[in-house]
């Protein structure tokens, strides 16, 4: 029998990163367009009880930028974090609070292995959870 991995409390954290992952590469000048799929994916996610955490290198007003993007979008309510760790994750580890995101898993385009595909996440997701027998609550 497979030794069962655990996560925090039994919550499944998701990093999720914006440009070029949540949405298409930016264009200057260029209006941010949403990945196909990834508002439904998100959506998902979060019913089902992931905490979903927004990290991006964006800050100031690029980063309100982002949020605005969001909440138009519809899917700023599914982050319960923004560039910041889930508050259980520093609860465990404080005072020593790594600057690396605490997370089961982490979605960036920079580390798709081709294109963006929020359905090939989805499955990524489910097929993680049952190989390390996570319990999520």
């Amino acid at each position: 029998m497979a030794k069962t991995k655990q996560t925090i409390e039994g919550k499944l954290i998701i990093g999720v990163d914006f440009d070029g992952n949540i949405t298409t590469e930016p264009d200057m000048g260029k209006r941010l367009v949403l990945q196909p799929n990834c508002k439904d994916v998100l959506k998902s996610w979060h019913n089902k009880g992931y905490k979903l955490i927004l990290w991006t290198c964006r800050t100031g007003d690029s980063l309100g930028e982002a949020i605005d993007f969001l909440m138009e979008s519809g899917i700023a309510y599914v982050f319960c974090q923004l560039n910041e760790q889930y508050h259980e994750v520093i609860e465990k580890y404080y005072p020593d609070v790594a600057r690396k995101l605490g997370a089961d898993i982490y979605f960036d385009d920079k580390n798709a292995m081709t294109s963006v595909n929020w359905l090939d996440y989805a499955s990524f997701v489910e097929d993680k959870i049952n190989m390390e027998g996570w319990v999520i609550n």
